[in-house]
């Protein structure tokens, strides 16, 4: 866990190939990189919160229009690619999640903190009638199978309540998005079929022991040894005889679209701190 940020998972190579895996899932599960209700058109402004390795972005090229203009934004530079890797339409930023306006843009694990937060500066950077494409992982509503599994998840569940990693703001994002005054097109928990379960059960268990090391390291007596003894065996004796799956998380929301009295305001394009014009898809991708 990075202490500067409270950022529960790593950023290392290895880490960065549990993310890469986890957009594969999110991938394999939805069908798609942009919701099917998103009309796309030229020159369309897209956004990626909490972008990470900006594996979402890549794909995403080949499925959008040349003139479309994509933007990652992270906490964190750690994981993103080399500028000359990238292709011209492609911009990358820093922006802290919760300090600076409109820089709450990192749709990642919160700890304590409101949703709220980075649901206004989304509709800061969405020009009127613009989406907000959320996926995230709920683990309140997880699919654990075979006793030593459940054991973990419980153990889990304490540690959390512990180090305040609190997770109950993802079932009450549909709330929190109308609250701001976004309109609420759809919001879906579901489970993984079948022939997902494995990859969801490996990559969450790797993802547990990311964050495990980190409190180990930032909470040296906060007895997290036992939890990683326990993990470690789940993912070695006990992995093909288990399920240990979060809910995948989809919402889909849009900004009010633009009035006759705000069509003065929005005569000329407007720029968010000289980072991104007003946005047609702002996306944020749990992990």
């Amino acid at each position: 866990m990075a202490e500067s940020d409270n950022y529960p998972l790593g950023r290392d190579i290895f880490h960065s190939g549990r993310l890469d895996a986890q957009n594969l899932l999110w991938r394999l599960h939805t069908g798609y990189i942009l919701h099917p209700r998103i009309p796309v058109t030229d020159d369309m402004r897209i956004a990626e919160l909490g972008t990470g390795t900006k594996i979402w972005l890549f794909e995403a090229t080949k499925y959008l229009q040349p003139s479309t203009q994509l933007y990652g934004f992270d906490i964190s530079d750690e994981q993103f690619p080399l500028k000359e890797q990238c292709l011209p339409n492609l911009r990358f930023d820093i922006m802290d999640s919760f300090v600076d306006p409109p820089a709450a843009l990192v749709g990642r694990n919160f700890r304590d903190r409101d949703s709220g937060t980075i649901l206004r500066h989304v509709m800061q950077l969405l020009k009127p009638g613009g989406f907000v494409q959320w996926e995230e992982v709920d683990i309140t509503h997880q699919v654990v199978l075979g006793e030593k599994a459940k054991q973990f998840e419980a153990g889990m569940n304490k540690v959390f309540g512990q180090v305040s990693l609190d997770y109950s703001w993802v079932p009450n994002l549909p709330k929190r998005v109308k609250q701001i005054g976004f309109r609420l097109i759809e919001f879906q928990r579901q489970q993984f079929q079948n022939n997902l379960m494995n990859i969801c059960t490996n990559t969450h268990l790797l993802a547990l022991h990311e964050i495990l090391q980190g409190l180990r390291q930032s909470c040296p007596s906060g007895g997290i040894l036992e939890h990683e003894i326990a993990l470690h065996h789940l993912l070695s004796a006990e992995r093909k005889s288990i399920t240990y799956n979060w809910s995948p998380t989809v919402l889909l929301g849009q900004t009010p679209p633009k009035n006759k009295s705000s069509s003065a305001s929005h005569a000329k394009e407007k720029t968010i701190s000289h980072r991104m014009p007003e946005g047609t898809l702002v996306s944020l991708t749990g992990e």
